[in-house]
């Protein structure tokens, strides 16, 4: 398979500020409802470590990187992550993998 062709896998690890972890949440589960009418998107799920409560990680997959790189540039997205900035102790930290 191509390298654009390529399922593109992600590992979102997120730490929301213990005060507005409401807002924090509802903010995601926003991001993540439409980012699942996406037809790059395959998938999107916002977890929590069983042993972090403060802590969340969303695993996302994506057809392509190009997938990706659409989904990043909506709106909702790129606004999103602008209200994320006050919600989070810290930026997100994001890891971008390929399929083995």
């Amino acid at each position: 398979m191509s390298e654009p062709d390529r399922p593109l896998f992600l590992v979102v690890t997120i730490k929301p500020r213990s005060d507005r972890m409401e807002e924090a949440e509802a903010q995601l589960q926003s991001m993540r409802s439409n980012s699942l009418t996406e037809p790059g998107c395959v998938f999107m799920h916002l977890t929590q470590p069983q042993d972090d409560p403060d802590t969340w990680v969303m695993l996302e997959m994506f057809r392509s990187r190009a997938a990706w790189d659409e989904h990043m540039q909506q709106p909702y997205n790129v606004e999103g992550n602008i209200i994320l900035q006050d919600l989070l102790r810290e930026p997100s930290d994001l890891r971008l993998l390929d399929e083995k």
